[in-house]
């Protein structure tokens, strides 16, 4: 349910909060009813509003990140108080006697029945060396297999979802390529996706934690490491779609755009062409109706035009010169 809650606050989220915050922001740059302020569906406004669902998309990838590791639950170690590094057996026993005393029903009543229930569990997994590294590797679900009993029998059922994962984030993402969705990143999206499981692998089949994800998240076992790397991997690449086609244009929407400026610069023209007609016809309406005037002004007129082909013809004579003079100088020289 919290995965499909996260997809929806992806889907609605950015843009009603980008709505919000440049309405927002709008009321208290703009006076009301300000000419300046920016009307819908205009460069400036578009701009704006690019800008701002950028930044909301980010803040709410760091938001996910940082929600998916506060909301990992307790593990075996923590409700035993110990550092799964360098506990001993002799500290295991200690912390699982303080904290059975702590939490029995007959001391804190129901209440703490379920916590003291997770701490008898906690302890049996512990104090099993093949149960406790399955546990490190895969999580709590492993410890239940019935048919585990070796520590190979663990890791052949816990790559069963690793494969499961993989497949299947494998095949949605060709589906999207395929109906044309997600297109910005793409060939990164599959090489990130065979590099996570490369580095799973690695992390699930060898006997020692990965140190650089150790020295990043000192407190979180290997099983935890591999779920909050999942949901990063699922975050980023959802707002890397989402943000990418803004911050990068496709050729696609960059030849829409040039497409959308010269039908603006079309219609400017038109415009403008429109406007000189018509200061062009108020300004010869005082002439109609005088045959005498009309005459005069058609003889100007003529004139004018006549003056400046000749003009156009001495320049184009006079270029003519020098070009057949500096032609000449070269074949002299």
């Amino acid at each position: 349910m919290e995965s499909y809650a996260g997809l929806v606050g992806w889907a609605f989220l950015p843009s009603f909060a980008t709505n919000v915050i440049q309405s927002i922001w709008y009321s208290i740059k703009y006076p009301v009813n300000s000419a300046a302020k920016p009307a819908s569906n205009t460069p400036k406004y578009r701009r704006h509003h690019s800008r701002i669902y950028c930044a909301v998309v980010l803040a709410y990838l760091a938001y996910t990140i940082v929600e998916v590791d506060r909301a990992t639950s307790t593990n075996c170690y923590d409700l035993l108080n110990l550092n799964f590094h360098s506990f001993s057996q002799k500290q295991l026993r200690t912390n699982f006697r303080k904290a059975s005393l702590m939490y029995h029903p007959d001391k804190v009543g129901l209440a703490g029945a379920e916590t003291f229930v997770r701490i008898r569990a906690a302890h049996e997994v512990l104090s099993d060396p093949v149960a406790k590294v399955a546990y490190d590797r895969f999580g709590p679900d492993i410890v239940s297999c019935t048919t585990c009993r070796t520590l190979k029998d663990h890791i052949s059922q816990g790559l069963a979802s690793f494969f499961t994962f993989y497949l299947g984030s494998g095949v949605v993402l060709v589906l999207m390529s395929f109906l044309g969705k997600a297109q910005f990143g793409r060939y990164w999206r599959f090489i990130v996706l065979f590099g996570m499981a490369g580095l799973e692998l690695a992390m699930v089949t060898r006997s020692e934690p990965v140190i650089f994800l150790s020295w990043i998240m000192p407190h979180r076992v290997t099983f935890e490491q591999v779920a909050i790397l999942h949901q990063i991997f699922i975050s980023t690449f959802i707002a890397i779609s989402q943000i990418g086609p803004i911050l990068v244009p496709s050729k696609e929407q960059e030849r829409g755009n040039i497409k959308d400026l010269i039908g603006r610069l079309e219609l400017l023209t038109a415009i403008s062409n429109a406007e000189s007609i018509g200061q062009l016809q108020s300004v010869f309406d005082v002439f109609r109706g005088d045959t005498e005037c009309m005459t005069q002004l058609k003889r100007q007129m003529g004139m004018m035009a006549l003056d400046s082909r000749l003009a156009q013809d001495q320049l184009l004579n006079e270029t003519r010169s020098v070009v057949q003079r500096r032609m000449m100088q070269r074949k002299n020289t």
